[in-house]
């Protein structure tokens, strides 16, 4: 894992909040490094190696959880398993080229090794409790009391040939709590996010001058494990 993002202390952190937010944090650094999407990519299983039918296909990240769940390692086969951009195909143009099945395989493991081993992660099936916006709010600014946190938009949006197209733009508390209510736990990355100071500006100029995408998704997973039952 990358040493950059991957310290122990953090890896202690996102033990203490759901397997499947854990996950998709170190995919997303592993993967995000390819420009491979967990979610949208596909380890497709022949169902023999005679015929060239699909008999199963899974998205990275759902095949790294299971493991994750089982506690063990993948040992996949080269005639039967590959990765591919399309669900259930094994047609050679829709072969992923950036990531081989090895190279997969060891992502896997590496995955399931750091969060499992001694203090392995809790691999219940726990839930978010939040009552309401003042809790996620006094949570995040007892973690950034300097920051005025009224102050700070995550703001989404898309590249176009024009420019950036703004899709959504909330107060940081607001989009947390969102996120909450769903039972989901917020990771930010990417290129289609930002946090800025004035609402709906994607501008440059518009760029919260202390707070980065990286703080306010660490924030995330200092604060998370208290709302979890």
């Amino acid at each position: 894992m990358s040493d950059s993002f991957f310290s122990y202390s953090k890896v202690l952190r996102l033990k203490r909040i759901r397997a499947d937010f854990a996950v998709e944090v170190l995919l997303a650094e592993r993967l995000g490094e390819l420009e491979i999407n967990p979610y949208f990519t596909y380890l497709n299983t022949l169902v023999d190696l005679v015929g060239t039918g699909v008999g199963e296909s899974r998205t990275l990240f759902d095949e790294t959880l299971e493991w994750v769940e089982k506690e063990a390692m993948p040992n996949y086969d080269h005639g039967l398993n590959g990765i591919f951009d399309r669900r259930f195909s094994y047609e050679p143009k829709h072969r992923v080229k950036g990531l081989g099945l090895i190279q997969f395989e060891e992502i896997v493991i590496d995955v399931v090794r750091l969060l499992t081993d001694a203090p392995s992660i809790n691999l219940s099936k726990r839930e978010i409790n939040v009552s309401g916006i003042e809790q996620v709010h006094a949570a995040l600014k007892h973690q950034i009391p300097e920051i005025n946190i009224d102050n700070v938009y995550v703001t989404s949006f898309v590249i176009e040939p024009g420019g950036r197209r703004i899709t959504q733009s909330r107060r940081l508390a607001e989009d947390v709590f969102v996120h909450f209510q769903h039972n989901e736990i917020p990771y930010y990355h990417g290129e289609g996010v930002g946090v800025f100071s004035i609402a709906y500006s994607s501008r440059e100029a518009h760029l919260h001058p202390q707070l980065t995408i990286k703080d306010i998704s660490d924030l995330v997973i200092e604060i998370a494990p208290q709302f979890l039952i």
